[in-house]
C-alpha cells in the first residue's frame, strides 16, 4: 500500500483527541486528586457533554442520515435499531423495576463493546494511512488486545454478588467466581504483549516508518478500562474520551469531503472556518437530541426523564 499523511489533521490533534490526551489525564488525577466519584465530577461530566459528548452523537448521525447511500449501507442500524432502542427506552418508563435495570446492564454490556470496536476501527485507518496492511493473525491480535480490556471491565464490575447504582435505578452484578477478575487482568497483559510484538513487526516491514500513534488508540483503551479501573473519578469521563475519539476521524473526513466538493485548498482560514462550522452544527443538533428531544417526550408522554 501507498502510504498517506498519518495524521488525521495534525500531530497534536491526533495524539490528544483519540486518547493520548486521557492518559494524560489519568496519570495526573492519580497523582494529584482522590479517586472518589464526586459531586463535582458528575457535574463536570454532565456539563462537557454539551460540547464533546452530544456533538459526537450528531456527527455520527449525521454522517449515517446525510445520503441514501449511507441508509441503505446500513439499513438495520439506520432504520431498525432507532425503533428497537426507543421501545426498549419506552418499556424501562413504563417498568422501572424491571425492564429499566435490564435496559441499563445491557448498556453497560453494549457500550464497552462498541468502544472496542471504534478503538480497533481507528487503529486500522492509522496502520493504513501508514502504509501498512496488516495480516490476518495481526489483525486478529489487534481485536482480541482491545477487547481483552472490556473483558478485565465487566470481570471486574461482574465478580462475587453485589449491586451497582446508575443515577438511581439500581441492577445487579451477575455474580461470576472472583478468580474471573485476576485471569481477565493476565489475559490483558499477555495480549498487550502480543500487540507489542505486532508492532515491532510493522516497523520491521515499513523500515522504521510507522508511528507510535498506531498504538495510541488501544494504549488509551487499556488506560479507560484497565487502569483508570481504580479511579471512579476518572471512568466518570471515558464516555467523553470516547467521543473526542470519533470526533477526530469526523472532523477530517468533513474536512476532505468539503475540500473535495468545493474544490479547493485548505487554507488555514477554510479549516478553521469549516471546522467552527461543523463544530457549532453538532453543537447545536446535540442539544436537540439529548436537551430539547427528552423534554418534548416529558410533555407529550407525562414521565420524567
Amino acid at each position: 500500500m501507498r502510504a498517506r499523511p498519518v495524521y488525521f489533521v495534525h500531530p497534536a490533534a491526533d495524539f490528544l483527541l483519540p486518547g493520548g490526551g486521557s492518559l494524560v489525564l489519568l496519570a495526573v488525577a492519580a497523582a494529584f486528586f482522590p479517586a472518589d466519584r464526586t459531586s463535582l465530577a458528575i457535574v463536570i461530566g454532565f456539563q462537557l457533554s454539551w460540547v464533546i459528548n452530544w456533538p459526537h452523537f450528531s456527527a455520527t448521525s449525521w454522517r449515517l442520515y446525510a445520503t441514501r447511500e449511507n441508509i441503505r449501507q446500513y439499513p438495520l442500524t439506520a432504520l431498525l435499531v432507532p425503533w428497537l432502542v426507543a421501545g426498549a427506552a419506552a418499556a424501562a418508563l413504563a417498568s422501572p423495576e424491571i425492564v429499566a435495570p435490564a435496559f441499563v446492564k445491557l448498556f453497560w454490556i453494549w457500550s464497552p463493546f462498541h468502544f472496542s470496536g471504534q478503538t480497533v476501527g481507528v487503529t486500522v485507518l492509522y496502520l493504513r494511512r501508514a502504509g501498512i496492511e496488516a495480516t490476518r493473525g495481526e489483525r486478529r491480535v489487534l481485536g482480541l488486545a482491545v477487547f481483552s480490556t472490556m473483558f478485565a471491565l465487566l470481570a471486574r464490575a461482574e465478580a462475587a454478588p453485589q449491586t451497582h447504582d446508575y443515577f438511581g435505578i439500581r441492577y445487579p452484578s451477575l455474580g461470576l467466581p472472583a478468580w474471573i477478575d485476576m485471569a481477565a487482568r493476565v489475559y490483558t497483559g499477555v495480549m498487550a504483549v502480543a500487540l507489542l510484538a505486532c508492532f515491532a513487526r510493522w516497523r520491521q516491514r515499513a523500515g522504521g516508518r510507522v508511528p507510535l500513534i498506531v498504538l495510541v488508540p488501544a494504549a488509551a483503551q487499556y488506560g479507560w478500562f484497565v487502569l483508570g479501573g481504580a479511579w471512579p473519578a476518572f471512568t466518570e469521563f471515558v464516555p467523553l474520551f470516547h467521543s473526542l475519539q470519533y470526533l477526530l476521524v469526523a472532523w477530517s473526513l468533513q474536512l476532505k469531503e468539503r475540500k473535495d466538493r468545493e474544490g479547493r485548498a485548505g487554507s488555514a482560514g477554510f479549516v478553521w472556518g469549516e471546522t467552527a462550522r461543523w463544530y457549532l452544527l453538532n453543537v447545536a443538533g446535540g442539544a436537540a437530541l439529548f436537551w430539547v428531544l427528552p423534554r418534548v417526550v416529558e410533555r407529550g408522554a407525562g414521565v420524567s426523564l
